[in-house]
């Protein structure tokens, strides 16, 4: 489970999709979801938008995997 530590108390829990080209250098995508949901609010759009960019879809603080 890929997390950051933000503070001693405090996990950020992210997740990062990636399918493009192993050959190509993708611009990175980080989509931040609304309230009372998580980073899996995005999963729908991985097929579309991991096969262009590096996408980075952090659970914000309180919500899904973080603390």
């Amino acid at each position: 489970m890929p997390t950051l530590p933000i503070a001693p108390a405090y996990q950020m829990h992210y997740e990062v999709d990636d399918f493009t080209d192993p050959w190509e250098t993708p611009a990175t995508v980080l989509l931040l979801h609304g309230n009372a949901e998580s980073g899996a609010a995005w999963y729908g759009w991985m097929p579309q938008l991991a096969r262009r960019f590096r996408v980075v879809r952090p659970d914000m603080r309180g919500f899904g995997r973080s603390s």
